[in-house]
């Protein structure tokens, strides 16, 4: 994988929670300006401990920035971001992930599990 997948599979593995998916609608709605901590919180009704770790990930995978004003920080979505992932996952279906699939066909299922023979008039737990 080249550096620009593995930066899209950073970013989808931080939205891949229900409350960041909530944290990035919250700044996402605030645009550029962003949005203090403090009214996340509030908000989501998120204790300060739990939205703090949501955060810090999120601002570890560059999905949001934190800029200080004051005694707050104030946080809002990295630019282009978004449009990015946007383009990453479209291109999925296109001719590059048509190729992978040749290159390495995928192996046909095979039923595996042997069934034993039951007697039917003897009960059994596993329901045979």
């Amino acid at each position: 994988m080249n550096q620009a997948a593995n930066r899209q599979v950073l970013i989808l593995g931080a939205l891949a929670q229900a409350t960041r998916l909530r944290i990035v609608a919250i700044v996402a709605a605030a645009g550029t300006k962003g949005v203090a901590a403090g009214e996340i919180a509030r908000a989501l009704h998120c204790p300060a401990s739990t939205l703090s770790f949501h955060l810090k990930e999120l601002s570890r995978a560059e999905v949001l920035e934190a800029r200080p004003r004051g005694r707050f920080l104030i946080y809002a979505m990295q630019p282009g971001v978004l449009e990015e992932l946007a383009r990453f996952v479209t291109g999925l279906g296109g001719a590059e992930a048509a190729a992978a699939a040749t290159a390495r066909p995928a192996r046909a299922r095979r039923n595996t599990r042997r069934r034993r023979a039951v007697d039917r008039g003897q009960l059994t737990m596993f329901g045979d």
